[in-house]
């Protein structure tokens, strides 16, 4: 009986505590309205990504909670850069490859998702800013399409076409490779197409 009365008790303050804890409408879930857009919910109900790997071009992923575990070993083309392509001086390819991947798991309990949670990221750290002809973002393309990676994400986008980078996209794309690059996200209003 004490051990019921016990049980009884303890039940009662933790949803006291629930009751007192404020509601989610904060949480970093429900900021993600990438997710709510893309149905998230509904798609993970078909695929979370498992046994995909997406190959992330652009200047590295670090590590964060909610990509542990779920990033392979990378290629770092920013030779010049300290660190390697687990080393991300911007933050940009952590966020890339956190809306890709991210699983949640974060010690505060309220991590981030990412629309294939199950996906690996393949890190390839290449040179800061729009060069279009800045031959390392050529070769990291090349290097992801003879990767088993099946979908690459690069995160560039000039208004200056260059013939190197269209043969890597040729070639990515002559492997089977699915890719998603930057099209515009200038910030300036322009609905100026860019390349890749």
């Amino acid at each position: 009986m004490r051990m019921r009365k016990t049980t009884a008790t303890l039940a009662g303050f933790l949803l006291v505590g629930i009751a007192a804890t404020p509601a989610h409408a904060e949480s970093i879930r429900s900021r993600q309205w990438h997710l709510t857009l893309m149905k998230a919910d509904q798609i993970w109900k078909t695929s979370t990504g498992a046994g995909i790997t997406v190959a992330v071009i652009d200047g590295g992923v670090a590590p964060i909670p909610e990509l542990e575990g779920q990033v392979v070993p990378g290629k770092d083309f920013a030779t010049t850069y300290s660190g390697d392509e687990r080393t991300d001086s911007n933050q940009h390819g952590t966020a890339m490859a956190a809306l890709i991947a991210g699983t949640g798991k974060h010690p505060s309990g309220d991590g981030a998702f990412g629309l294939a949670p199950g996906a690996k990221i393949l890190p390839i750290r290449v040179p800061e800013g729009v060069d279009v002809k800045n031959a390392a973002w050529t070769a990291a393309i090349r290097y992801a399409a003879d990767t088993d990676a099946k979908i690459i994400s690069i995160s560039l986008a000039s208004g200056e076409e260059d013939p190197a980078r269209l043969d890597a996209v040729k070639y990515a794309l002559s492997k089977g490779k699915l890719i998603f690059a930057g099209v515009g996200n200038r910030g300036d209003g322009s609905n100026e197409v860019l390349y890749p």
